[in-house]
């Protein structure tokens, strides 16, 4: 525990060093927080009364919320001197959001599902703007020839006690009775969050003179430079970036169009309860666990672009599966191989944004990127369900594979852009 205390630090190494063991322990809090709740969300929405769509704006509408926060909170990040503590601020209030959802059950059943929609949507200003915040500030403290490296080892441990969080959980809540188990899991979140914020509250941020100088750099320019619409058009001068999000917009919105349909499927044709989502995300992680390995010898050799297309071209595997899934211990074999290969998903895209990112009012720009995926997303689940309702389960999955092949080759066609580039360049 005493990597916790704020102290000084006698050298930038051991600040490092310092800074990433919270970061871990950070990300281990967080994901046992959040795995209380967001697997079984759809559910509980389900078992609340929520239709489809409902059960679609459990993502959609999240998204929205995004796309009108996340902008505006970012510059007013990009001013702060202390980005460690404004994140932290915007933690603690999305983590409060966990207590409320709590509170839900004890609402009247023709309501649930609408307030759950309400609240998943809600906690999401606080939530993107959290996100985004945290990126800049991880670019800051994690050098970038240790990033890929430290950020596996985060999501390493997320995911196995991430997934044995939800085992218990998925147990828990198909024996205990409805819904004062989901009462208890997600008020548990709660706690576990609140440890959470303490825990990234004690990280040690440098405000060297490099930093120093560099934040006020960027604070001149966001203050006295930079309106809003000056803002966006710098988007199109610079073209890396430009690339980056065209690409990243059409991967994101085939990633995210049969998100709903996963869970329904599960759910209403193949009967899936709590055990079976825990289950599967069991399975996942077990692969994802094998391939972190792999795929980060792959980065540091091919680059994260590069990494990116490798991985993702496989992520169309999962909406074909289920096409033709008629049983769980199907997609639970599928779920093992889709694991190893979206590992590479998980690692490279992270490095690959905030190696896309200028440097010059970066939360700003990561803002822009996670905007643009966020509009997509608003429409992606529902579309989803259009497909599902105009031509049924297996053809809307069958277009949603499609489309994945299409996003993992735009990351290919700007990788050869780069390449090209850099060689005219030398």
């Amino acid at each position: 525990m005493a990597l916790f205390k704020n102290k000084e630090t006698s050298s930038e190494e051991e600040r490092f060093k310092r800074n990433q063991t919270i970061n871990v322990s950070q990300g281990i809090l967080s994901i046992m927080a959040i795995n209380l709740v967001n697997p079984f969300l759809s559910i509980f929405a389900i078992r609340s009364g929520a239709t489809d769509y409902q059960v679609a704006l459990l993502s959609s509408a999240p998204a929205l919320v995004s796309v009108l926060a996340m902008i505006p909170g970012a510059r007013y990040i990009d001013k702060q001197k202390s980005k460690h503590r404004v994140t932290t601020l915007f933690i603690f209030l999305h983590r409060i959001f966990y207590l409320i959802l709590a509170a839900i059950p004890f609402l009247s059943q023709n309501i649930r599902a609408s307030v759950l929609v309400a609240t998943i949507a809600l906690m999401n200003l606080p939530g993107s703007i959290a996100n985004v915040a945290w990126q800049s500030f991880i670019s800051v403290i994690i050098p970038q020839e240790h990033r890929a490296r430290s950020i596996a080892t985060r999501n390493r441990l997320q995911n196995l006690i991430g997934t044995v969080i939800t085992l218990i959980a998925g147990r828990f809540l198909d024996i205990a009775t409805f819904p004062i188990g989901y009462q208890i899991a997600f008020f548990t979140s709660f706690l576990l969050a609140m440890v959470e914020v303490w825990v990234f509250s004690r990280m040690d941020e440098p405000l060297g003179p490099e930093v120093a100088n560099e934040t006020e750099e960027i604070e001149e320019s966001v203050e006295n430079n930079k309106p809003f619409l000056s803002g966006i058009k710098d988007i199109f001068k610079e073209k890396k970036f430009l690339r980056f999000v065209s690409a990243s917009i059409v991967f994101h919105f085939a990633w995210q169009i049969p998100w709903s349909l996963f869970s329904l499927y599960q759910v209403r044709i193949l009967g899936a309860n709590n055990t079976w989502v825990s289950i599967l995300s069991l399975i996942n992680t077990g692969g994802s666990l094998v391939g972190y390995g792999y795929w980060i010898k792959y980065s540091q050799r091919h680059g994260n672009l590069q990494t990116l297309f490798a991985s993702g071209i496989w992520i169309f595997i999962v909406p074909l599966a289920y096409a033709f899934s008629k049983s769980l211990y199907f997609v639970a074999l599928i779920n093992l191989v889709t694991g190893m290969v979206f590992s590479g998903v998980n690692l490279s895209l992270f490095n690959a944004t905030l190696d896309s990112t200028p440097e010059k009012n970066k939360t700003s720009f990561l803002a822009y990127h996670q905007t643009a995926i966020s509009i997509t997303a608003i429409f992606a689940p529902v579309i989803g369900v259009g497909l599902k309702d105009l031509w049924g389960f297996q053809i809307a999955f069958l277009i949603c594979a499609s489309l994945r092949l299409i996003g993992a080759l735009c990351f290919k066609l700007i990788n050869i852009l780069e390449q090209r580039d850099n060689v005219e360049a030398a």
